[in-house]
């Protein structure tokens, strides 16, 4: 099959949007166990245990530094910023709203995970990997186009607006 032949290919893009939902609430139920404003569970490994984890065995010798220098010190910071940034990509993709922007900040997060547990013993870092990937395929196809906010939202915004391309 020639490159113009694959351009011309479509597949139904009401799977991808499943997959978009049940990643966004995904991100959701993560958020229980780092819920300000502690960020800590009733019961068992918290944000501050991970983190810990983290700098405890880093892949890479400059990230867990980092997480020990900067991240853990200023541990209310940065438990903020992670608990509304995946916040933001919970319900960006859960409801399909700005899904480019939920799943950019959401491969990031996915990536930065990766990277933070690939080394923790009794993790799966193919789980990090899969994780970006999928937010890889949501970015690419803008998957909040389909059973999403986005497409609502397209429709009442000027071809050439920048927010446009977030949907």
């Amino acid at each position: 099959m020639n490159i113009e032949a694959l351009r011309r290919e479509s597949a139904p893009l009401w799977p991808i949007a499943l997959a978009r939902i049940a990643i966004g609430g995904l991100w959701l139920l993560s958020l229980r166990w780092k819920l300000p404003p502690d960020f800590a569970p009733d019961a068992g490994r918290g944000l501050l245990d991970y983190l810990q984890l983290e700098a405890q065995y880093p892949a890479f010798a400059l990230y867990g530094r980092f997480v020990e220098a900067v991240v853990i010190p200023n541990f209310t910071l940065f438990a903020w910023l992670i608990f509304l940034a995946e916040l933001l990509v919970g319900l960006s993709l859960l409801t399909g709203t700005l899904t480019r922007l939920g799943a950019a900040v959401g491969l990031l997060l996915a990536l930065n995970l990766g990277v933070g547990m690939l080394a923790v013993p009794n993790e799966w870092p193919w789980s990090y990997v899969m994780l970006a990937m999928f937010h890889f395929i949501f970015l690419m196809t803008a998957a909040g186009r389909v059973l999403g906010v986005d497409a609502l939202l397209r429709r009442r915004m000027p071809a050439r607006s920048t927010l446009r391309v977030l949907t």
